[in-house]
């Protein structure tokens, strides 16, 4: 599996993921430097797996604050897909704050933005909104209803808490 994997790669993300694979983050930091530096998107997904309790805090931070500075609109796939199969737990509303701070286009990817509205907290739900706000007026029509549809079928899930933003948000993608 591993070698399937590293196939994919080239020769400097094949070194960049050997020191990533280890746990010592005064080699991994500077190597998320690098990957920041080189604009290569190939190995974000695996710098999102390592956002979670168990990786040093330190360079939890560095990949979020990466993944706030990317402008490659080739990541946007790998970004959502990262939010569709990690549980990024405590670093869910960071993570999604983060992909509103790129100034990435996710309009193609708002079912994403608009599920975590729904099923997160309050403050990845805030995030949520932001990404679809300012993802809202590069989707295409066809995305935007589907968007609508959505909220419409999911509105019976949102809770009190989270009532009057989701009204709002409503608003934002209908009046778009």
């Amino acid at each position: 599996m591993l070698n399937l994997i590293m196939e994919k790669f080239n020769r400097i993300e094949k070194e960049w993921l050997a020191i990533l694979e280890g746990s010592d983050p005064e080699s991994i930091i500077p190597v998320v430097h690098e990957i920041r530096n080189s604009g290569s998107v190939n190995i974000l997904p695996v710098l999102f797996s390592m956002i979670h309790k168990k990786t040093d805090p330190q360079v939890r931070n560095e990949i979020i604050n990466l993944l706030s500075e990317i402008k490659s609109q080739d990541a946007v796939p790998m970004i959502t897909g990262s939010l569709e199969k990690h549980d990024f737990g405590d670093y869910l509303s960071a993570f999604v704050a983060a992909c509103w701070q790129s100034g990435l286009d996710f309009s193609n990817h708002l079912r994403v933005f608009t599920g975590l509205f729904i099923q997160a907290d309050y403050i990845t739900a805030l995030e949520s909104f932001t990404v679809i706000e300012e993802s809202i007026p590069f989707a295409s029509d066809q995305e935007k209803m589907a968007c609508i549809r959505f909220l419409k079928d999911a509105e019976f899930l949102v809770t009190d808490e989270k009532m009057p933003l989701f009204k709002e948000l409503r608003k934002v993608v209908e009046d778009s």
